[in-house]
Protein backbone atom coordinates (compact mmCIF):
# COMPACT_ATOMS: atom_id res chain seq x y z
CA UNK A 1 0.00 0.00 0.00
CA UNK A 2 2.50 2.70 0.70
CA UNK A 3 4.01 1.76 -2.58
CA UNK A 4 1.29 2.71 -3.94
CA UNK A 5 1.20 6.13 -2.60
CA UNK A 6 4.59 7.08 -3.10
CA UNK A 7 3.65 5.69 -7.46
CA UNK A 8 1.02 8.61 -7.01
CA UNK A 9 2.83 10.94 -5.27
CA UNK A 10 5.64 10.77 -8.02
CA UNK A 11 3.53 10.23 -10.54
CA UNK A 12 1.22 13.33 -10.05
CA UNK A 13 4.76 16.07 -9.35
CA UNK A 14 6.40 14.46 -13.22
CA UNK A 15 2.80 15.41 -14.47
CA UNK A 16 2.74 18.86 -12.91
CA UNK A 17 6.13 19.33 -14.13
CA UNK A 18 5.67 18.27 -17.59
CA UNK A 19 2.90 20.63 -17.84
CA UNK A 20 4.43 23.52 -16.18
CA UNK A 21 7.81 23.35 -19.05
CA UNK A 22 5.38 22.96 -21.57
CA UNK A 23 3.46 26.16 -20.52
CA UNK A 24 6.38 28.31 -19.85
CA UNK A 25 7.27 27.16 -23.65
CA UNK A 26 4.25 28.34 -24.93
CA UNK A 27 4.23 25.36 -26.90
CA UNK A 28 0.56 23.93 -25.94
CA UNK A 29 -0.72 22.49 -28.95
CA UNK A 30 -3.62 25.13 -28.97
CA UNK A 31 -2.74 26.83 -32.67
CA UNK A 32 -0.26 28.76 -31.45
CA UNK A 33 -2.12 30.94 -28.92
CA UNK A 34 -1.79 28.94 -25.96
CA UNK A 35 0.33 30.94 -23.60
CA UNK A 36 -0.50 34.61 -25.06
CA UNK A 37 -1.89 37.11 -23.68
CA UNK A 38 -5.90 38.48 -24.03
CA UNK A 39 -5.92 41.43 -26.09
CA UNK A 40 -8.86 43.41 -24.42
CA UNK A 41 -10.24 46.81 -26.19
CA UNK A 42 -8.80 48.84 -23.54
CA UNK A 43 -5.25 47.74 -24.51
CA UNK A 44 -5.78 49.26 -28.07
CA UNK A 45 -5.07 52.61 -28.52
CA UNK A 46 -6.33 53.51 -31.56
CA UNK A 47 -9.67 51.83 -29.31
CA UNK A 48 -8.99 54.65 -26.72
CA UNK A 49 -8.56 57.24 -29.28
CA UNK A 50 -11.27 56.92 -31.20
CA UNK A 51 -13.47 56.34 -27.16
CA UNK A 52 -12.45 59.78 -26.57
CA UNK A 53 -13.16 61.43 -29.50
CA UNK A 54 -16.57 59.94 -29.38
CA UNK A 55 -17.06 61.35 -26.23
CA UNK A 56 -15.79 64.68 -26.98
CA UNK A 57 -18.15 64.98 -29.86
CA UNK A 58 -20.82 64.18 -27.78
CA UNK A 59 -20.21 66.85 -25.26
CA UNK A 60 -19.43 69.00 -27.81
CA UNK A 61 -23.27 68.33 -29.59
CA UNK A 62 -24.89 68.47 -25.75
CA UNK A 63 -23.34 71.71 -24.81
CA UNK A 64 -24.66 73.41 -28.78
CA UNK A 65 -28.00 71.54 -27.94
CA UNK A 66 -28.53 73.33 -24.48
CA UNK A 67 -28.10 77.07 -24.60
CA UNK A 68 -27.26 78.49 -21.19
CA UNK A 69 -30.33 79.45 -18.83
CA UNK A 70 -30.47 83.42 -19.09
Amino acid sequence: MPRVLLFIVILGIVLYLTIRMIQRRGDGGGGGTFGRRPVAPDDDPTFLRDLDSQLWEQQRREQQDDPPAS
